[in-house]
């Protein structure tokens, strides 16, 4: 996640991402293709045809290959929301189903406080989506709040950058929290209770444990947490290969929360969150490119190279796309589907996709944080 409090450093390298965006001759926003890329076939004055030779013959030249279509790319059916949620200092960085309820974490409880003062996270019940999405819940959605109890764990952490991730088994909570000490990053995994009727979330501060970071990249930790059985599984945000090559995740014992590396494809750009694991071990995630994020540029993309770009994707920068893994044998595996990509809006306005969840088997549910704002948004199944 980018917090709003380094927006303006990450601004002033927008010239760097710039350049890529020549280097990968792509188009760059108000620039018209023609400025970019010129092409030897065009002109304005018609070409004579040269009349045929005498005794010529007719020279049979192969049919062209039949044209084939961008990927199909996917729009956002945006869930209008209402109340302190919709500020940008919510700065949502997670979600996850508790039965019914939709638990949205924001980075910053602290900044999000209930009635009562206390930290708050926010709550939706799955019947107001659905029945929104239905046309029969009038707009906007309006959160509840859950009390969130900390119980002072980011002033006990050097560095405390907020929460990152959350997932919930039974009434037990497990939540990622991201640091960054003297340019140092860490990423902790701590668990706590939610009581059945969301009068509050209390964190347990003696289960805090450090999770061991792979590789030292800027503003980067563990974004995305996950259940298997009786497994918490913690997966790094950085994971491509040209900065983490040797990428694995780290599934916790839930109980004594003993940790066990596990292997991890290699995917560019970001990993934000993922979908609960259903029966058949198969799980999306969030994989984003905020183009400002110059150090997540790469050469090569494999997934965009094996399936193809959106038509929207092939001319920006950006990347907003839903990737399906399986998580069996004790692997974590890339699954060979076509992505979910989403019809972007502009490389300067990308959305930073940061929550995902699956609402039955309609889609998926995803939120931003704050850039460009606070948005909840459907995504349909293609």
């Amino acid at each position: 996640m980018i917090p709003s409090s380094k927006f303006g450093i990450l601004t002033s390298i927008l010239i760097s991402s710039l350049l890529v965006a020549c280097i990968r001759q792509t188009s760059i926003p108000g620039v018209p293709e023609q400025e970019l890329i010129s092409s030897p076939t065009s002109t304005d004055t018609p070409v004579p045809s040269l009349p045929p030779a005498e005794n010529s013959q007719t020279t049979l030249l192969p049919s062209p290959l039949p044209f084939t279509p961008y990927p199909q790319e996917v729009a956002v059916q945006i869930i209008p929301l209402a109340g302190s949620i919709t500020s940008p200092d919510s700065e949502i960085s997670g979600m996850t189903w508790y039965g019914d309820t939709l638990i949205i974490l924001p980075q910053y409880p602290e900044k999000n406080p209930s009635d009562n003062g206390s930290p708050a996270l926010y709550a939706i019940q799955k019947d107001d989506i659905l029945a929104y999405l239905q046309g029969s819940h009038p707009p906007p959605l309006n959160p509840q709040r859950v009390t969130f109890i900390s119980s002072g764990i980011g002033d006990q952490i050097p560095g405390y950058e907020g929460y990152e991730a959350i997932a919930i088994d039974g009434n037990r909570v497990f939540l990622t929290i991201e640091a960054n000490h003297l340019g140092t990053m860490k990423g902790y995994l701590i668990t706590g209770i939610i009581e059945p009727d969301l009068s509050q979330i209390r964190l347990e501060p003696t289960t805090l444990t450090q999770i061991p970071l792979q590789a030292q990249i800027f503003n980067s930790s563990y974004e995305t947490i996950l259940f298997s059985g009786d497994q918490v599984i913690t997966i790094a945000e950085a994971n491509g290969a040209e900065i983490n090559p040797n990428s694995v995740a780290y599934a916790f014992d839930s109980s004594t929360l003993t940790p066990m590396e596990i292997d991890f494809p290699n995917i560019e750009f970001r990993l934000t969150d993922a979908s609960a694991i259903d029966q058949n071990g198969l799980f999306w995630v969030t994989n984003v490119y905020f183009p400002i994020e110059f150090w997540f540029h790469v050469s090569s993309d494999p997934i965009a190279d094996e399936y193809g770009q959106g038509s929207t994707h092939a001319r920006n920068l950006s990347v907003e796309r839903m990737i399906e893994l399986q998580y069996i044998g004790g692997n974590v595996t890339l699954v060979d589907s076509q992505p979910v990509q989403l019809e972007l809006i502009a490389d300067l306005n990308t959305r930073n996709w940061e929550a995902l969840a699956l609402l039955n088997d309609l889609g998926l549910l995803v939120m931003t944080d704050t850039y460009p704002e606070t948005i909840l948004g459907f995504i349909p199944y293609p």
